[in-house]
């Protein structure tokens, strides 16, 4: 999100980056010292794509402007039109190895692009700004990163170290984090339906080094990443707080830097609990113990959800929900309704798995406990009842020791003589589990601050793959399937990727949500809307072309 201290503060970021950067370019370089005349344009290996993104609607999305009244019916709009260049370079150098990422990302402007800005600007006009203080194409789509620039290599026989701009992957899950916590996630262009995580992961400047203890079968990796390296907003998870495409139902054409009404929720990276210029750090040790696999970890590092800090002044309410470790240093703007921050957490988590024979399946799980994890608390607001401000969850926020799991089983299915594929299908299914271990009803907590769906002590998602393959891996089927068995809602996503040759890929792929409890109106008629009733209205459909060279 683009506002004023960041701007302020981009270009020192960028030259902290910059200095960064040249100090890990000059050690290649001593490294490299020996090696022939043109050992810099020599043997680099060149890959990437060029990849064009469409979706449509399938269903209506709420846009409601100012004047109460939904904006036009936009089902079947062209939602998304979005060309993204990736170019990766990589050279081995013997005993040391380096890679270079690029990323540029364009969007075409469609009409219900062109809508949900003109409502995030009449929205933003009502508390007295001259517009939204977000542009969706300039702020949140259009982008150029640089996604890697790493080098990485033996300092003795059993020491590796790998420096620079990275990803570091934990844990064992798809679709939701438990361990893999090292990295935020930008949700706000694609939401989590993305099949590549990699594309969603906002890589960091850091140190890893990994110490092997081969008579243990075990090793030891160690991560450091200096806050004041990084860019602020690389930290933690984005989600659609600007009012774009994936904002959570009704909130589309909402930019809640800007809110309407003086109920302003800004990004503030310097809170004393949630400083962005903090370090965070790690260490997990991975081994092999008879036929098991393993892994144990500790993570210090922001919380990778943002929670609201309510500002007191501008939030008045019950007193005996005002307390917790954030109150009375609340640090936005006096007139503003609250902030979101990322407090620093310790996540400490255990990984197995194991290979069955007689089943013939892979099972794994992954358990992870969180001390004091943030959540926010209120469940009506002063307009709702008797509440603590604006929204849900404005009544502060209260620390609770949190423990998280999963189960998965991994499974080959011959389906050939059902289904007629060409070899067989690969099959998982995953089991989510939250369990809050001094939980108090009492406290009111809510799952996402401006919604009303009460947090319970145990909560469950369960998720399932079916991906099939004909005619020799080019023609290839899968469907996707989640279900909150708490809550309520899910999901079904039927897919085909089409594979041409060597370079050439089509995806198609259809996303439909479902839910229990939907809210119908933005900055109104709060409910216990939770996880997948944010996603109302946003069934849709996408084409994906990548030409990879």
């Amino acid at each position: 999100m683009k506002i004023d201290k960041k701007k302020a503060t981009a270009p020192l970021r960028w030259q902290r980056r910059l200095l960064a950067l040249g100090v890990l370019a000059g050690t290649l370089g001593a490294q490299t010292a020996a090696a022939a005349d043109d050992w810099l344009t020599k043997d680099w290996e060149v890959s990437g794509y060029l990849r064009e993104y469409l979706s449509w609607n399938l269903e209506n999305p709420t846009l409601i402007g100012p004047d109460g009244q939904q904006r036009d019916d936009y089902r079947y709009s062209l939602s998304m039109a979005r060309t993204v260049g990736k170019l990766d370079l990589y050279r081995d150098f013997g005993n040391w190895r380096m890679k270079i990422t690029g990323r540029v990302s364009r969007e075409s402007p469609t009409s219900y692009g062109k809508d949900l800005q003109e409502v995030m600007d009449e929205w933003a006009a009502t508390g007295g700004a001259s517009g939204s203080s977000v542009n969706l194409r300039d702020d949140v789509y259009d982008d150029e990163e640089l996604r890697e620039f790493w080098i990485q290599g033996d300092v003795t026989d059993t020491t590796n170290l790998k420096i620079g701009r990275q990803q570091v992957v934990w844990g064992e899950t798809d679709f939701f984090q438990l361990l893999d916590v090292v990295h935020g996630y930008d949700f706000r262009w694609r939401s989590f339906l993305e099949p590549e995580n990699e594309e969603l992961r906002k890589p960091l400047n850091m140190v890893n080094i990994t110490q092997r203890f081969d008579q243990l079968d075990a090793s030891l990796q160690a991560i450091y990443i200096p806050g004041q390296l990084n860019d602020h907003e690389d930290r933690g998870n984005s989600y659609d707080v600007e009012g774009g495409r994936w904002a959570n139902n009704p909130n589309k054409g909402i930019t809640f830097a800007s809110a309407p009404f003086g109920a302003n929720v800004r990004y503030n990276y310097d809170h004393p609990g949630a400083d962005m210029d903090d370090d965070s750090y790690g260490l997990r040790w991975n081994g092999l113990l008879g036929d098991w696999g393993y892994s144990l970890g500790w993570f210090h590092g922001p919380n990778p959800n943002p929670v609201v800090n309510p500002n007191p002044a501008t939030n008045p309410g019950q007193p005996q929900l005002q307390t917790g470790p954030y109150e009375g240093v609340y640090q936005g703007g006096a007139t503003e309704a609250g902030e979101f921050i990322y407090p620093y957490i310790d996540v400490f988590g255990v990984t197995a798995n194991n290979y069955f024979a007689g089943p013939d399946l892979v099972f794994s799980t992954e358990l992870a406990y969180i001390p004091n994890a943030p959540y926010n608390v209120g469940i009506e607001s002063i307009a709702e009842g008797p509440g603590c401000g604006f929204f849900p969850g404005f009544c502060g926020i209260r620390e609770k020791n949190l423990f998280r799991s999963m189960f998965r089983i991994d499974k080959q299915l011959d389906l050939q003589s059902y289904l007629g594929t060409s070899r067989p299908s690969f099959f998982t299914v995953q089991l989510f589990n939250n369990w809050i271990t001094n939980f108090d009803k009492e406290e009111q907590l809510v799952n996402l601050a401006g919604f009303g769906g009460a947090t319970k002590e145990f909560s469950s998602i369960a998720t399932a793959v079916l991906a099939t393959n004909y005619a020799n891996d080019q023609i290839n089927p899968s469907l996707a399937v989640g279900s909150d068995l708490t809550y309520g809602g899910g999901f079904v996503i039927p897919a085909v990727e089409l594979a041409y040759g060597d370079h050439v890929r089509v995806r198609f792929e259809a996303d439909v949500f479902f839910h229990r409890t939907d809210q119908e109106k933005p900055l109104q008629g709060f409910n216990d809307t939770n996880l997948f009733g944010y996603f109302s209205g946003n069934d849709q459909l996408l084409a994906r072309l990548t030409y990879q060279f």
